[in-house]
């Protein structure tokens, strides 16, 4: 029987995350640490989305702050575009998903999005972003 997902090993803060299989042939994971302390985010590991090879956008990123737990609540973080996944040693892992499509995707005028030109990496999208990204928070664990 084929695995359903293959595993994604953090070395740097030793934490996995579990990717659906079919994504393979559509992604491309890279890690960053931001400059500075930006927003606090000290580190993040973006999923972006590739398709005829042209990479777009990340259907998934995960974000650790350098922020406790209280901190992020004062903060206001639990009410905005990022999931809380789970907090350790005065670090926040988060999830983040893009709030719309690509802006390549969109009509020439910029009317709607062009689903006859790209209807196949919109949909894909949107099952990565609705379907599959709540099933790899809920995946994360440490090492």
């Amino acid at each position: 029987m084929e695995k359903m997902t293959f595993t994604y090993r953090d070395p740097k803060y030793n934490f996995s995350i579990d990717i659906p299989t079919w994504w393979k042939k559509y992604i491309v994971i890279r890690t960053h640490t931001p400059p500075g302390n930006s927003y606090n985010v000290i580190y993040d590991v973006t999923i972006d989305f590739k398709y005829k090879g042209k990479v777009y956008i990340s259907p998934y990123s995960l974000l650790v702050f350098k922020m406790s737990l209280k901190k992020w609540r004062e903060g206001g973080y639990d009410n905005s575009y990022y999931k809380f996944i789970t907090s350790q040693r005065g670090l926040i892992f988060a999830g983040n998903v893009p709030s719309e499509p690509p802006s390549e995707f969109l009509k020439q005028d910029g009317s709607d999005y062009d689903y006859k030109k790209y209807g196949t990496p919109l949909r894909l999208l949107s099952r990565m972003v609705n379907e599959d990204v709540p099933k790899i928070n809920k995946s994360f664990r440490f090492d």
